[in-house]
């Protein structure tokens, strides 16, 4: 069943890539607007259509409350959805979200005999919104799938999602009408796009760090690559960093030349804001490509149109406060990640993914920060993990039987391991030794808070699951004196009764 498909899932767009087993790269299919990417995003006319993509995306600051946008985020179990998770997916949705049904509510005046509109509603799940995204991304793939049944795709998911949203992931994939090989998550699809260590034939590792800026969010994580193997090693993330936080910044310029020219302000209407941001992001992503280009809003407010020339070093100057914030950000994961890691002496090699960090002054930022490392950027940023997807369709050895499930070669821990100071119940202090997923063997070092009420004691507390097991270690002269805490080193292997074992000592 050839072509085989990738397809990258995200809040922002989605791009689907094909692969043939002749092919050492794998081929990003434009829609039929010619863009390599897609909006994905949605728009109800108000009777039977549902439009996707750029029209959906152009129609959607006249019409914002009948349409659907930065989806991907809800596609989650209800458990997963908190209060101050939804209070800001809300301010990235253009139309109304019942937090109790879970479900978008799209309205649109619907004309009558009598010349007056009746407001009709519409109700959308984030699994049938993705649903109908894909069945646009299958309207791509036959164009170069001709043979009989579902084209063969592998779907990527940022790292940070459960698994339910995993599962529903797949699902809506199979319901729009692809089969769906695997899922992999998106730094291991990057990494998969550049092939990185494929062509390593001595035991050294090599290790990679992923930098992802997307849309909404940013995320980073830190892989061990040997012989072609990719293991996860760290990951850190979801900050709230993404390219609607770099947009915004040209939506303060605009707003505010806009109201020192004309003095009215585009805040009293949320239809001009609408306009604005939609004319700031295909702003921001002419300027990763060219010197300058002119910004023109027709009809902003009052009949009144906005032009303004933008030369990219002036959008840079605006968007520095957000590069500044990044970068500490990027820094201080960096820092923890070899700290975590002492064996990690230094980052051989980045991988960038997410359409933010084509812009230029970013990847600038983070090739002046690491010099000693390799940064690979000539596969679009937000392509690259529909490439990787596509790439990993190439070892699949019988896609049509291939089913989703952990494979039994990787060992991983099932349920997450904390670690305190002191007696079983006094778990107050508790933290995070290993995460469920975690690839074993792993060595990790923590600093540890002692409880004042066991200083003398040099017992500690594993807990895996509903287990939790005594251990005394040797307290060690501290490396962080008069601080109240202690340094341990915990080196982690698989034990045959499926709990991992678990060597202490103070450092």
């Amino acid at each position: 069943m050839w072509p085989r498909f990738g397809i990258k899932v995200g809040n922002s767009t989605l791009c689907i890539a094909q692969v043939k087993p002749t092919d050492t790269k794998p081929d990003v299919i434009a829609n039929k607007q010619g863009d390599r990417t897609s909006q994905a995003c949605l728009l109800w006319d108000g009777m039977d259509e549902i439009e996707c993509g750029l029209t959906a995306n152009q129609k959607m600051s006249s019409k914002p409350k009948q349409a659907v946008a930065n989806s991907f985020q809800l596609l989650k179990d209800a458990q997963d959805i908190t209060e101050e998770f939804l209070a800001k997916a809300r301010k990235a949705i253009p139309c109304e979200y019942d937090g109790e049904k879970q479900k978008f509510v799209l309205k649109a005046a619907q004309p009558t005999d009598n010349d007056e509109d009746k407001e009709v509603t519409k109700e959308m799940s984030a699994f049938e919104v993705q649903v109908k995204l894909f069945e646009s991304e299958l309207e791509l793939a036959k164009q170069y799938h001709n043979e009989a049944g579902k084209p063969t795709v592998v779907l990527s998911i940022p790292s940070y999602y459960s698994d339910k949203s995993w599962s529903l992931l797949a699902q809506a994939a199979e319901k729009a009408g692809f089969h769906v090989a695997q899922i992999v998550d998106e730094p291991t699809a990057a990494i998969l796009a550049y092939g990185i260590g494929e062509e390593v034939s001595n035991d050294e590792s090599k290790f990679v760090w992923t930098i992802k800026c997307g849309g909404l969010y940013s995320h980073f994580a830190l892989y061990e690559v040997r012989h072609g193997l990719y293991t996860k090693i760290e990951c850190f993330g979801p900050f709230p960093i993404g390219g609607q936080q770099f947009t915004e910044e040209l939506v303060k310029f605009i707003c505010e030349e806009f109201q020192r020219k004309y003095k009215l302000d585009p805040h009293e209407s949320r239809r001009s804001l609408a306009k604005i941001r939609t004319a700031a992001a295909n702003c921001k992503h002419i300027l990763t490509t060219l010197p300058s280009t002119q910004l023109y809003i027709d009809s902003l407010m009052d009949g009144v149109d906005f032009n303004v020339q933008m030369s990219r070093a002036r959008f840079e100057s605006l968007i520095q406060p957000v590069i500044n914030s990044f970068m500490q950000t990027l820094g201080e994961n960096v820092d923890k990640a070899l700290k975590n890691h002492p064996r990690v002496k230094k980052i051989d090699s980045i991988v960038l993914l997410g359409a933010t960090t084509q812009i230029p002054k970013l990847q600038s930022a983070i090739s002046a920060r690491y010099p000693d490392a390799e940064v690979n950027s000539s596969i679009s940023a937000d392509e690259v993990v529909a490439v990787g997807c596509a790439r990993q369709t190439l070892f699949l050895e019988d896609s049509e039987r291939q089913i989703l499930e952990a494979s039994e070669e990787c060992e991983c821990v099932e349920e997450e391991v904390t670690i305190w100071h002191g007696t079983p119940d006094d778990d107050a202090d508790a933290q995070k030794l290993l995460n469920p997923g975690d690839v074993l063997p792993k060595t990790v070092v923590l600093n540890i808070k002692l409880k004042e009420t066991s200083l003398g004691s040099e017992t500690f507390q594993l807990r895996f699951g509903s287990q939790t097991v005594e251990v005394n270690v040797h307290k060690a002269e501290s490396s962080i004196e008069g601080e109240g805490f202690v340094r341990l080193e915990a080196e982690i292997e698989k034990a045959e009764n499926s709990a991992p074992l678990v060597r202490l000592k103070c450092i």
